[in-house]
This record gives C-alpha cells, structure tokens and sequence, in this order.
C-alpha cells in the first residue's frame, strides 16, 4: 500500500501526532479481508504497522497473520513503482518463535 507517509521518514509525524499519539494510515480489515478472499499471501505498507496508528483492537494483525500469511512494514520507494507490472521478491530469515525482522525486498519492474 503507498500511502504517500514514506515522505515524512525522519519526521517526528512519521510515528506520532504532535501530541504524542500514533497516527499513520494502515489497511482496514474489510480491505484485507477481501485481499485474503483473493488467496493474497502477503500485505505490505510505507508506514510502521499493518493497522492504523489509531487503531485500537489491531483487527488487521489479529485477522491477516494467523491464517499463514505475513505483512511487510515500512516499505520504501513504493511511489516509485507501477500500480501494476511489478513482481516483488521478499528475502528474509526464518525467525522461529519471533513476532517479526528484518527483510531485504526488492521490485523487478
């Protein structure tokens, strides 16, 4: 997902609003329930959380990644790439037991 936040990296309003709270776009659960329906894998977005910042139950994380699939944070460079076209190759370690890491990701387009 380009939400278009990527342009605030390094920006104390990347995380948070002036006052101190979490405040970024993120997928709704009606958008990747659908995207689930459609057998997607996987989900990715250029901020720092799959759900809202103001999100409260984490509807998304508690719904997308139990049924085995996984969600990339923090993307960059995806208003570069092509609404379509582009085939995308994540590379990233097993973490057993871990809640997530690091990944190297990268578009052919």
């Amino acid at each position: 997902m380009n939400s278009g936040w990527a342009a605030k990296v390094g920006d104390p309003l990347y995380r948070n609003t002036p006052d101190g709270k979490f405040a970024f776009p993120g997928f709704s659960k009606a958008a990747t329930d659908m995207l689930a329906g459609m057998d997607v894998a996987c989900i990715g977005v250029d901020t720092l959380s799959l759900d809202p910042g103001n999100s409260a139950d984490f509807a998304v994380h508690f719904s997308w990644l139990p049924g085995g699939r996984y969600g990339i944070k923090n993307l960059a460079n995806l208003d570069g790439l092509p609404a379509t076209g582009a085939t995308i190759m994540v590379g990233a370690p097993k973490h057993k037991g871990g809640t997530g890491g690091p990944a190297r990701v990268l578009a052919l387009v």
